[in-house]
C-alpha cells in the first residue's frame, strides 16, 4: 500500500518541496490581536513579519484541531498508509491532537505519528526523508524508520537578534540561562532533546554568521542542509552561496521560517538544519 506524509506547518519546507512530493501539511492557527490566521495559509512569512515589526500586539499560535487533523487523514483515504511528522512535543501539544485523530480513526486507516523531537528546519528534514522512501515505493514501517533515523541526527542552529519573543511565548526552555546577560550579545540556539537550548553566545550579528557558517562547514560531506530565515533573505541567499563551493555533493534547501514559529523566534532569524549521510 502507498505511503503519504502528512506533516504540520511548523515544518517550513519551501512549497515547492511539498508539491513535488504530495506531503500533506496541517496549519497551525496565529492570532494577531483580534485577527486570527492559518500558517502559512492566510499569512505567509513576509507578510507575518512586516506585521510582527509594526504592531504592538504579541502573537500567539495555537495547535491544530483534533478535526483538522481528522479531516487531513480522511482526505488522503484508506488505500494509503499515513506517516504523520509533527514538532517536538516539548515545544507544542500538535501530536497530541493528531494522536487523538489516530485513535478515531484506528479502524479505517493505518497511521504512525513520529515525535521529530525538532522544529522548523529539523522537522522539514525529517518530513522530507520520509516523503522521498515513500515516493520511491517504501512501505509504512520503512517510511516511518527513515523519519525516527533522521530524527536522531538532524542537527538545528539558529541565530536570534534577541530572546525576547521566545520568552513571551514561554518556549525558551533552558535558553532562560542566557537572559538578563545579553545586551549586545547575539545568541546561537540549537533543539536538544527537543527544546531550545543555548549553543553560544557571540558579541556582533556578524561574527554570529561567521560563527554559524562555521558549525555549518564542520562536516562538509553533509546529505542535506536547510537554510532558513525571517524577513532577511538576502543575507540566508549569500550565506548558502558561501556554502556552495565547500560542499559540491550536498543538497541544499533555502525556505523561511514561518509564522508560527517566528512568532517565538522573532525577525532576522537565521538557521541551519544539518543532515549526515549514514
Amino acid at each position: 500500500m502507498a505511503v503519504r506524509i502528512v506533516t504540520d506547518s511548523t515544518c517550513d519546507l519551501p512549497r515547492d518541496v511539498v508539491e513535488r512530493y504530495g506531503i500533506t501539511v496541517v496549519p497551525l492557527t496565529l492570532t494577531f490581536g483580534d485577527e486570527e490566521f492559518l500558517d502559512w495559509v492566510d499569512i505567509d512569512a513576509n507578510a507575518f513579519y512586516a506585521k510582527l515589526v509594526a504592531s504592538h500586539d504579541v502573537p500567539r499560535t495555537s495547535q491544530p484541531t483534533v478535526a483538522r487533523f481528522r479531516d487531513a487523514y480522511r482526505a488522503i483515504g484508506p488505500e494509503h498508509d499515513i506517516v504523520s511528522v509533527h514538532i517536538s512535543s516539548r515545544l507544542s501539544g500538535t501530536l497530541n491532537s493528531a494522536s487523538i485523530a489516530r485513535e478515531e480513526l484506528a479502524g479505517e486507516m493505518r497511521i504512525d505519528l513520529i515525535d521529530s523531537h525538532t522544529v522548523s528546519l529539523g522537522m522539514g528534514a525529517v518530513a522530507l526523508e520520509a516523503a522521498i522512501v515513500a515516493q520511491r515505493g517504501g512501505t509504512l514501517e520503512e517510511v516511518a524508520a527513515a523519519a525516527r533515523h533522521t530524527a536522531d541526527r538532524v542537527r538545528v542552529v539558529a541565530l536570534v537578534d534577541t530572546l525576547e519573543y521566545l520568552r513571551r511565548g514561554g518556549r525558551i526552555g533552558r535558553a532562560q540561562s542566557m537572559l538578563g546577560s545579553l545586551l549586545s550579545i547575539k545568541p546561537l540556539l540549537h533543539v536538544d532533546k527537543g527544546e531550545v537550548a543555548p549553543f553560544d553566545r557571540v558579541r556582533t550579528r556578524s561574527k554570529a554568521v561567521q560563527r554559524l557558517f562555521e558549525i555549518a562547514t564542520e562536516d562538509r560531506t553533509l546529505k542535506r542542509v536547510f537554510l532558513g530565515c525571517g524577513g532577511n533573505d538576502a543575507e540566508a541567499l549569500e550565506f548558502m552561496e558561501r556554502l556552495r563551493p565547500l560542499m559540491p555533493h550536498t543538497e541544499f534547501i533555502l525556505g523561511q521560517v514561518g509564522p508560527a514559529v517566528g512568532v517565538h523566534s522573532g525577525p532576522n532569524v537565521l538557521g541551519v538544519g544539518l543532515v549526515g549521510r549514514d
